[in-house]
């Protein structure tokens, strides 16, 4: 039997995944909704990154899976980031209990972004950064969070917030809008100056890195959308969740649309 292969070859992104840690026992685990959207509406494969422990940090092969690589997609979830461990990945001791037991941090998911951008950055190739993704970027980038928004506006908590009272997929509704930059990448992508995105996040932006550009703001200031000024190619993130009504929401269609594209054109590339 002779096996056919198609001759479209898809762009392979890489995926963040977080550490979970169940019974004594350490996962990493990543929701299926963000490898759905990329298949099936941006059209690339998914290859998982696994979390990493700090004496993994200066591992070679963790450079040798992003070249491989022709996009990253840093992912959303519910744990605080850590700016310190992000600025230093490699200078913490390995992963124990108190990394991700309370729920609260993910140390080895914040040493596996910090390992993620920086590579991605230097090859030059697509980055979609999701919610928690989008606050990586800016850290990554010098830039700095508000470790709770409830602490910095109240109203502000209220709109950003995750609504527990609704059921898991009506959580992920529209929650408030945002205003586009006419002037930046993710207009061109949108084709609107205002949209409705949903919200469900505890930390935000407080002052954003030099390196990044605004792409889009809440009615409350927060900054909902960041591009890398300079870029080669797409590289950007959002504080919504576009993987998750992807199938019926324009915006998210048109962002990964976009994010897919740009994946494809850089795999082009290094095949010439």
């Amino acid at each position: 039997m002779t096996l056919q292969r198609s001759d479209k070859v898809r762009a392979v992104v890489g995926v963040t995944s977080n550490r979970l840690l169940v019974d004594g026992v350490h996962r990493d685990w990543l929701r299926r909704k963000y490898v759905k959207a990329l298949l099936h509406h941006a059209g690339v494969a998914c290859v998982i990154l696994p979390t990493i422990d700090a004496e993994d940090a200066r591992v070679e092969v963790a450079r040798a899976i992003m070249g491989s690589l022709d996009g990253l997609v840093l992912t959303g979830d519910e744990s605080n980031i850590d700016p310190a461990v992000m600025k230093a990945p490699a200078s913490y001791p390995g992963a124990d209990q108190q990394d991700v037991e309370d729920g609260l941090r993910d140390r080895p998911r914040d040493r596996l972004s910090a390992v993620a951008i920086g590579r991605a950055i230097a090859l030059g190739m697509p980055i979609l950064g999701i919610c928690r993704g989008l606050q990586e970027l800016n850290v990554h980038f010098g830039g700095t969070l508000h470790p709770s928004l409830a602490e910095w506006r109240l109203g502000s908590a209220l709109m950003h917030a995750e609504k527990p009272d609704r059921p898991r997929d009506r959580q992920y509704d529209a929650a408030h809008s945002v205003r586009i930059c006419s002037d930046g990448g993710l207009f061109p992508i949108a084709r609107v100056i205002e949209a409705q995105v949903n919200s469900l996040h505890n930390q935000g932006i407080k002052a954003l890195a030099t390196a990044l550009k605004p792409e889009a703001w809440a009615p409350d200031g927060l900054v909902e959308a960041a591009s890398v000024i300079g870029a080669p190619t797409l590289q950007i993130g959002v504080q919504w969740h576009p993987e998750w009504h992807v199938s019926t929401d324009l915006l998210s269609k048109r962002l990964f649309t976009a994010f897919g594209e740009a994946c494809v054109a850089y795999c082009q590339t290094k095949k010439h």
